[in-house]
C-alpha cells in the first residue's frame, strides 16, 4: 500500500472523528448561553452516557482485528442490547422512588448506546473495506443536526438540556443509519463468514476495551492528579480548555490502532515510517493552527492566551502526539500479532502509576505544563511497556524490499 493510499484510508477516519470532537463543545456552547444553570443536569448525564459508551466504543478496533466474521456481528448486536438493558436497569434503580429528572435525560440518552454501537460496528467494516469516505460524511450530518437540532429546540422553548440530549440522540441515529445505507450502495458485507468462535473474541475485546478506556480516563487521571500540586485549583480551572484543545488536535489519531491493523502487512516500511512521522506532526500544527483562530476571533478566554500561545506548550503537545502515535503503532503490532497480555497489563499499570504517586506526594506547583505531563505520563508508561516487550521489528527496523 502506497503512502497516497494510506493517506486516504486515514483522512475520512480522521475529519469524522474530528468532527464528533467538535459536537460537544458547540452544544455546550450553546446551552451555556442560553441557561448555564439549567445544563447542569445534562453535564451530569453525558459524564455518566461516556462511562456507558466505553463498552461499546471498541466495537471498530475488534471488527478490525477479527475481520468482521460473523461471531463478531452477533457478539457485537448482544454487547449493545446487554448494556443498553444494564444502563437503564441501574437508572430505575438508582431512581426507585425519587422521580428525578437526570433518569428521564439518562433513560433518553441510553437510546444513543444502540446507535453508537452500529456506528462503531460499520466504521470497522468501512476500515476492512478501504471505504472511509462514508464515515466522514455521515458524522458530518449528525453534527449538523445535532447542533443545528439543539439550537432549534432550545429556540422553541425546551428545557435547555432535553433539547441537548434529543438533538444528540436523533443525530447519532441518523448517522449511523446513513452509514449503514451507504455501506449497502457499496455492497460492502456486514460480516465475511465464520471463525474460532466466541470465546475467542474476550482477549481482543477486553484489549480493545483497555485502550477506549485509557483514552476516556486521562482526563480523570489528570483532574485527580492536579488536586495534589500546590495552586493547583488554578491549574484546574484551565484544564478543560487543554483538554477540549487536545482533543480537537488529537482527535485525528483517536482511530489510529484500527487504521494501522489494516495496513501494517500491505505497507513498505519506508511509506509506513513517512505515515507515522506525518500522524505524529499534525496533532501540534492543528493546535497552533486553533490557537491562531480563536487569538484572530479573540475568543481565548481572559487570560489563556499567553499561556497556550508559547513554544513550551507547543512542544509539549507536539511531544503528546508522538507518544500518542508510537503507543498506537505498538497497540497495533501487539493486536496483530495476538499478543495481549501486554496490553491488559500495561493500560491499568499506566493509569494507576500517576494516581499513585501524585497521592504519596505534593507536587511544588511548577507551572501550566503540568497539566500536559500529567496527561503524556500515562502514555509514556504504557508506551515503555510495550518497548519492553517482544513484537515485530519498529517499521525503521524492517528491511526493504530488496535489501
Amino acid at each position: 500500500m502506497t503512502l497516497g493510499a494510506m493517506l486516504r484510508l486515514w483522512l475520512p477516519s480522521a475529519i469524522s472523528v474530528s468532527l464528533l470532537n467538535l459536537e460537544l463543545p458547540v452544544i455546550s456552547l450553546i446551552l451555556a448561553a442560553s441557561n448555564l444553570a439549567a445544563s447542569a443536569d445534562y453535564a451530569l448525564a453525558l459524564s455518566t452516557f461516556m462511562f456507558a459508551n466505553a463498552f461499546v466504543f471498541p466495537l471498530c478496533t475488534l471488527v478490525v482485528k477479527e475481520r468482521k466474521r460473523c461471531e463478531v456481528l452477533v457478539a457485537a448486536a448482544l454487547l449493545a442490547l446487554t448494556t443498553f438493558l444494564l444502563f437503564n436497569a441501574a437508572i430505575a434503580g438508582w431512581d426507585a422512588g425519587r422521580g428525578g429528572h437526570l433518569a428521564t435525560l439518562l433513560h433518553l440518552f441510553s437510546f444513543s448506546l444502540l446507535a453508537v454501537a452500529l456506528r462503531r460496528y460499520l466504521q470497522g467494516c468501512c476500515i476492512l473495506a478501504g471505504e472511509t469516505r462514508p464515515m466522514s460524511r455521515a458524522s458530518l450530518l449528525r453534527v449538523l443536526i445535532s447542533t443545528l437540532g439543539c439550537y432549534l429546540l432550545v429556540q422553541q422553548g425546551w428545557p435547555v438540556d432535553l433539547a441537548a440530549i434529543t438533538a444528540l440522540v436523533a443525530a447519532a441515529w441518523l448517522e449511523s443509519l446513513l452509514l449503514a445505507l451507504l455501506l449497502w450502495r457499496r455492497a460492502i458485507p456486514w460480516h465475511a463468514g465464520h471463525g474460532a468462535g466466541y470465546r475467542s473474541l474476550l482477549a481482543p475485546y477486553g484489549a480493545a476495551f483497555l485502550m477506549t478506556a485509557s483514552a476516556l480516563m486521562s482526563n480523570l487521571v489528570v483532574v485527580l492528579c492536579l488536586g495534589r500540586v500546590e495552586g493547583g485549583e488554578v491549574l484546574l480551572a484551565y484544564w478543560p480548555l487543554t483538554f477540549g484543545l487536545l482533543c480537537v488536535a488529537i482527535g485525528t489519531v483517536l482511530d489510529l490502532e484500527g487504521i494501522l491493523l489494516k495496513i501494517l502487512d500491505q505497507s513498505p516500511p519506508q511509506a509506513l515510517r513517512t505515515f507515522l512521522l506525518l500522524q505524529a506532526g499534525l496533532p501540534a500544527c492543528l493546535f497552533l493552527l486553533l490557537g491562531l483562530l480563536l487569538d484572530h476571533y479573540a475568543l481565548w478566554p481572559a487570560g489563556s492566551r499567553d499561556l497556550y500561545l508559547t513554544w513550551p506548550f507547543l512542544l509539549g503537545v507536539a511531544l503528546v502526539a508522538v507518544l500518542w502515535v508510537w503507543r498506537g503503532e505498538r497497540r497495533a503490532r501487539l493486536l496483530r500479532a495476538n499478543r495481549l497480555g501486554p496490553i491488559h497489563l500495561s493500560v491499568p499499570l499506566a493509569l494507576l502509576t500517576p494516581l499513585l504517586l501524585f497521592h504519596l506526594l505534593v507536587i511544588p506547583n511548577p507551572g501550566m505544563l503540568i497539566s500536559l505531563l500529567i496527561f503524556a505520563l500515562p502514555i509514556a508508561l504504557e508506551l515503555g511497556c510495550y518497548l519492553l516487550t517482544p513484537c515485530h521489528a519498529l517499521p525503521w527496523q524492517e528491511k526493504t524490499e530488496g535489501a
